[in-house]
């Protein structure tokens, strides 16, 4: 059975919570040359449970956006799916860091990581 984008981190939690150490999840059509030390190098450094990368696009309405909180160096604030009025031009890229702490939120089940999983996590945040 297919489990979405989010409940195959859930077969691998006895790999990925082996320590602390925080992991990459790629969209499995994402192939970029992207600079992976330093997004790994802002993740440690803001010391959240997870750190999405997010694009800008010229036409937002197409797609779900990213809302961050003002004043803030890119915490999400929302998500809000294909806006008809402006909010954001920001996407999710499909790449992720994530602590092992998110694989507490996950059950082996399906489970959308973008629709189920980040809502929760900007909530607690």
């Amino acid at each position: 059975e297919p489990l979405g984008t989010a409940g195959p981190l859930a077969l691998a939690r006895d790999i990925l919570g082996k320590d602390d150490s925080p992991f990459f999840v790629l969209n499995s059509d994402v192939v970029c040359p992207f600079p992976f030390k330093q997004m790994l190098e802002f993740h440690r450094n803001h010391a959240k449970e997870g750190t999405i990368l997010v694009t800008k696009v010229d036409e937002p309405s197409k797609y779900g956006v990213v809302v961050t909180k003002q004043g803030t160096d890119g915490q999400i604030e929302r998500f809000v799916e294909k806006p008809q009025i402006f909010v954001s031009n920001k996407i999710n890229a499909g790449i992720y860091i994530f602590n092992p702490a998110i694989l507490g939120r996950i059950e082996p089940r399906p489970t959308s990581i973008e629709k189920e999983i980040f809502p929760k996590m900007g909530a607690d945040a």
